[in-house]
C-alpha cells in the first residue's frame, strides 16, 4: 500500500471516527481530563499538543500484561520490542530503547531495558494505577532521549491523594497462554492530621508459552534447518516461564500548602530468556522515591514540584545452574519543576533535572567496559492564548559526561562531553467548539548513550557483535507533526500525520563481516541521514442506544516508514501497516466488546531482515462490574487471539524464533474498599 493511499485511508477512516488527541478509551472509566505528562500546567487532553493516550480504569484493568510493552502494544502509534513474554518495552513511531523515556510517577526507572531487548522493564504493571503515553517528540521536560515518546506509569505508591480512612484494592487474574497466576494487594490507611500510609505487593507466575505451532518461523526452518537429531520446538516457546514478587511501603503528609512523602519499593523477577534454552535471567531492583509538591507563591513562583528516585538494580544471567554475566545499574534521578505566575500573555513552568548512575556488565559475555553517566539539564515551558488560539512552546538545555573505565578487554580509558539544545514550538487552531488543528515543529539534539559509545563484544540477545564508537557526536533531528481533531458529538478522534529528519541517527548497521571466533555478525554503531514518518488516526463513533445500553464503534489506523537515506534502504525493524476496530456494547453493569486488529505484511525490510507474515487478531472481552457504597467489583473475561493466529512482531530482533501467544482465554477480578 503506498504512502499516499496510506494517507487518503486515513483521511477518510478519521471523517467517520476517531479518540480525542489519541485517548484510547476501552470500556467506560472514570477518567480525569487532566493530564500530568508532558505539560506542567496540567492541561485537559484536547488541550494537550502532542497526541496522548491515556489508561486508567477498567480500561487500564483488561489490558493487563506481564509486560508493559505487550499491555500498550496496541494503541495506535505504539508496538512492542517483545523478546518473548516475559521482556517487551514499549516501542512508538518505531523509536525504542533509549529513543523512549519510560518513567514512574514522573521518574526514570534506572533499569537494565534500554541496554538489551532481553532485559524485562523493572516494573509490575498489576500495581499500576494509570498510564499516560505521549506520542511524539513534544516532550522535551523528559529529556533529549524522549524523542520517539514517553511512558509515564502512575502507581500512587506515594499517598498524596489517599482519602481519609482506610481504602484499597485486591486483583487478580489468570491467563491461559501461559498458565499465568497474578495477585496484588494494596492498602492506604489516611488520617486527618494528613499523615498517610501505603503498602502493597504482588506475585505474578506463568509456564512455557502455548503457541500456536512452531517457534521458528516457516521461513527460517527453510533458509536455516535444524539437525536431523534435533526437533523443531512446537506448541510451547521454550524457556519462557517467569517468576515475579515484589512490594512497596510509603508514608506521606498532605498539608493544606504542602504535600511530602517518600517510598521503598522491591522488584524480583526470575524469567528464561527465549532465544536460548538454558539461559535464565534474575533481577532485583531496589528503589527509593522522595516527593514533596509546594502549593504556596513564593514571589513570581505559584508552586514548586520535586521528584527523586534511586534505584539499585541487579541482574545475574545465568547459563544453567553458572554464573554468567552480571549487569549492575545504581544511580539517582531528580528535578524540581517551578510554575510561575502569568507574566504578560505568557504562562508557563521552568525546571532543573539532574542524572547520575553508573553501568556495568561483569562476565564473559560482558560487551561494556564499566561507564559512568552524569548529565544536568535545564528546561522551560510557556503557553500562550489569543483568543481560542493556544501557542505553546519550549526549551532544554542537556549537558551530559559519559566516560568508561580503562579494560583489557575494551580498551583504554575515555571521557566524553556533550552538549545539546532543544525546542519545540506548536499551535491549537479551533475551527469551531469542538474541532482544531493542531500544528507543532520540534528541533532536537540527543548526546550518543554508553552503549552507542563503548559497546565492543558479542551481545548474545541480539546475535551480533556490537561496536560502539568513541567518536560519534550529538544526534540532531528535525521534524513536524499535523493533526485535525474533533472531541464531542457522534463522533470523536484525530487524523495526523507525522514526519522526522535525522541528520546523523545513530544507528546500529551491518558491516558485511562475520566475527571467525564467535561466528557472528559484525554489526557498528554509525551516523546515517534518516527519515522517519507516519500516519494516525483512531476514533469512536457512537451509534446511539440499543435496549438497556449504548452502542459504539472504535477505528484506528497507523502506517510507519523509516528510510535510511544514505543508501534508500528501510530501516530495521519498522512496524507493518496496521488497523482494525472494535464494537462496543456498554449497559450499566457490563459491557461487551469485539475487537478485531489487522497487521499487514511487512515486506520492505532492511537487509539483514526476513519479511514477516501478515495476521488478524481477534478479540471478545465481557465485563461486570458491581458497585454498593465505599465498595467495588470489576470482573472480566476476554478471549484472545480467537483466531489462534501463528502471529508474529516484526519489531521484535526474536521473531522468528518466538511467536505470540496462542487461542486463551483470561480472566480478572478488582476489588475496592
Amino acid at each position: 500500500m503506498s504512502f499516499h493511499a496510506l494517507l487518503c485511508s486515513a483521511a477518510a477512516l478519521a471523517s467517520l471516527a476517531a479518540p480525542v488527541a489519541g485517548a484510547q478509551v476501552a470500556l467506560p472509566q472514570t477518567m480525569s481530563p487532566i493530564v500530568v505528562t508532558a505539560n506542567p500546567l496540567r492541561s485537559e487532553l484536547f488541550d494537550m499538543i502532542p497526541p496522548v493516550s491515556v489508561l486508567v480504569g477498567e480500561a487500564l484493568l483488561i489490558r493487563q500484561q506481564p509486560t508493559l510493552g505487550e499491555m500498550l502494544s496496541t494503541l495506535v502509534g505504539v508496538n512492542a520490542s517483545y523478546y518473548g513474554p516475559n521482556a517487551s518495552r514499549p516501542v512508538i513511531r518505531g523509536f525504542d530503547g533509549d529513543r523512549i523515556r519510560i518513567l514512574q510517577n514522573g521518574v526514570g526507572l534506572l533499569d537494565a531495558s534500554a541496554t538489551s531487548v532481553d532485559h524485562a522493564v523493572a516494573l509490575e504493571t498489576l500495581t499500576t494505577k494509570r498510564i499516560e503515553v505521549v506520542r511524539g517528540p513534544g516532550t522535551l521536560l523528559y529529556g533529549p532521549n524522549a524523542i520517539g515518546g514517553v511512558v509515564n506509569v502512575i502507581d500512587g505508591r506515594i499517598p498524596f491523594e489517599a482519602p481519609v480512612g482506610i481504602s484499597g484494592a485486591v486483583d487478580a487474574r489468570y491467563a491461559s497462554p501461559a498458565s499465568e497466576r497474578a495477585f496484588a494487594g494494596a492498602v492506604d490507611v489516611a488520617l486527618e492530621s494528613g499523615l498517610a500510609f501505603h503498602v502493597d505487593g504482588f506475585t505474578r507466575k506463568t509456564s512455557d508459552l502455548r503457541i500456536p505451532d512452531y517457534a521458528r518461523s516457516a521461513r527460517l526452518r527453510e533458509i536455516d534447518p535444524l539437525p536431523p537429531d534435533e526437533d523443531e520446538p512446537r506448541g510451547r516457546l521454550p524457556n519462557s516461564a517467569s517468576d515475579s514478587d515484589g512490594g512497596a511501603f510509603s508514608l506521606g503528609f498532605n498539608g493544606k500548602d504542602v504535600s511530602l512523602g517518600a517510598s521503598v519499593t522491591r522488584y524480583d523477577s526470575d524469567y528464561g530468556t527465549v532465544a536460548e534454552e538454558t539461559v535464565t535471567i534474575r533481577m532485583k531492583q531496589t528503589r527509593v522515591d522522595v516527593a514533596g509538591d509546594w502549593r504556596a507563591p513564593i514571589g513570581p513562583v505559584t508552586s514548586l514540584k520535586f521528584r527523586f528516585g534511586h534505584s539499585d538494580y541487579e541482574h545475574t544471567e545465568f547459563e544453567g545452574d553458572e554464573v554468567g554475566t552480571v549487569f549492575k545499574n545504581k544511580g539517582w534521578e531528580a528535578r524540581v519543576d517551578a510554575a510561575h505566575a502569568k507574566v504578560g500573555p505568557f504562562e508557563g513552568a521552568f525546571g532543573l533535572q539532574a542524572i547520575d548512575f553508573d553501568f556495568s556488565a561483569l562476565g564473559d559475555e560482558g560487551f561494556l567496559p564499566k561507564t559512568s553517566t552524569r548529565s544536568w539539564s535545564a528546561f522551560a515551558y510557556e503557553e500562550v492564548r489569543f483568543d481560542a488560539w493556544r501557542l505553546q512552546f519550549g526549551g532544554r538545555y542537556d549537558n551530559a559526561r559519559l566516560s568508561a573505565e580503562a579494560d583489557d578487554r575494551f580498551g583504554p580509558s575515555d571521557r566524553r562531553t556533550f552538549d545539546a539544545l532543544s525546542g519545540s514550538i506548536g499551535a491549537i487552531v479551533p475551527l469551531g467548539k469542538e474541532t482544531s488543528i493542531v500544528g507543532s515543529f520540534v528541533y532536537s539534539e540527543r548526546p550518543p548513550t554508553y552503549q552507542e559509545l563503548y559497546a565492543d563484544g558479542a551481545h548474545v540477545a541480539t546475535g551480533l557483535i556490537e561496536i560502539g564508537d568513541r567518536n560519534l557526536n550529538v544526534e540532531k533531528a528535525a521534524g513536524f507533526e499535523l493533526a485535525l481533531r474533533q472531541r464531542s458529538g457522534a463522533w470523536s478522534g484525530s487524523v495526523g500525520y507525522f514526519y522526522n529528519r535525522f541528520r546523523d541517527y545513530i544507528g546500529l548497521f551491518d558491516t558485511g563481516a562475520v566475527d571467525p571466533d564467535e561466528d557472528l555478525p559484525i554489526y557498528v554503531y554509525r551516523p546515517v541521514k534518516a527519515t522517519i514518518q507516519g500516519i494516525e488516526a483512531e476514533g469512536t463513533f457512537s451509534l446511539g442506544r440499543v435496549g438497556p445500553g449504548r452502542l459504539d464503534l472504535d477505528l484506528r489506523v497507523d502506517f510507519l516508514r523509516g528510510t535510511n537515506e544514505d543508501d534508500d534502504r528501510p530501516l530495521p525493524r519498522i512496524s507493518p501497516v496496521r488497523f482494525g476496530g472494535g464494537v462496543v456494547y456498554d449497559a450499566d453493569r457490563w459491557n461487551a466488546r469485539l475487537d478485531v486488529l489487522r497487521v499487514q505484511e511487512q515486506d520492505r525490510v532492511a537487509a539483514d531482515e526476513l519479511p514477516t507474515d501478515g495476521y488478524t487478531m481477534l478479540d471478545l472481552t465481557l465485563a461486570w462490574r458491581l458497585t454498593q457504597g465505599r465498595y467495588g467489583m470489576t470482573a472480566f473475561l476476554r478471549g484472545t487471539n480467537l483466531l489462534d493466529e501463528d502471529a508474529r512482531n516484526h519489531v521484535s530482533f526474536v521473531k522468528d524464533i518466538a511467536p505470540m501467544g496462542k487461542r486463551g482465554v483470561t480472566l480478572g477480578v478488582r476489588g475496592t474498599f
